[in-house]
């Protein structure tokens, strides 16, 4: 299969998705990742965004090797993503150059404007995969993907309805989130550690089904487009 994860931000993926990247990487399936932005703003260290995007990009193609994922970015401004045209057709030119049988994405529940954005967008141009006069630059998808939400940021107002037992990748899922070196000063600007946090929550949801480790999404059900649990790993 075919398998895409469309973060808005470059470390979204390896926070939130990552274990799950890895089992299916496991077991033969094609990695994607698409980013949204490039994370541009997300520093008070390095000195410009041009440089920002540059650091984090290269960050995220260094996390990429793990799963042996094909990157698409996107590269619009980090906290400022909106639901335009253009971005709606950056979207479905990303969905439709995955090619997926399943998508994890942020839930509409997220209260970072960007997730929620990114959520939004990917909810709407999945609709809009298979349509011959949409404005894309890729042919359409004749696939019928599964979409996935992965959690907020700690958890807030998440309830899953799903769950990944990620404990024998959790460790290599770790080193992949620390490839986002940049990160380590700018998630201190919001008392957090870089890993600590994710480790906590995947403890946390492991407690909840019995394992050491665990990721936990929700589906996005609409007629047509029902989510199949059995393609989970």
């Amino acid at each position: 299969m075919n398998i895409l994860a469309f973060g808005a931000h470059p470390d979204d993926i390896e926070y939130s998705v990552a274990g799950t990247l890895l089992k299916y990487k496991q077991q033969g399936h094609k990695i994607f990742i698409a980013l949204a932005t490039s994370g541009n703003t997300g520093s008070n260290v390095i000195p410009t965004v041009e440089e920002v995007a540059a650091t984090r990009e290269a960050e995220m193609l260094e996390a990429a090797k793990f799963y042996d994922a094909e990157v698409r970015f996107l590269r619009f401004d980090d906290e400022r993503l909106l639901d335009t045209n253009e971005t709606r057709t950056a979207v479905l030119d990303a969905l439709r150059w995955a090619q997926p049988d399943v998508i994890f994405t942020h839930n509409p529940t997220d209260e970072s404007p960007d997730h929620a954005t990114l959520s939004l967008l990917v909810r709407h141009m999945m609709l809009s995969m298979p349509g011959k006069l949409q404005q894309s630059t890729v042919t359409p998808c004749t696939k019928v993907p599964s979409l996935f939400f992965w959690e907020n940021g700690m958890g807030i107002n998440f309830l899953p309805e799903v769950y990944v037992d990620i404990s024998d990748t959790f460790e290599t899922k770790l080193k992949a989130l620390r490839c986002h070196k940049s990160q380590a000063s700018w998630m201190e600007v919001f008392g957090s550690v870089i890993g600590d946090d994710m480790a906590k929550m995947a403890a946390f949801r492991g407690v909840q089904i019995g394992v050491d480790y665990a990721e936990s999404f929700r589906t996005f059900r609409i007629h047509g487009y029902m989510p199949d649990f059995k393609l989970l790993p």
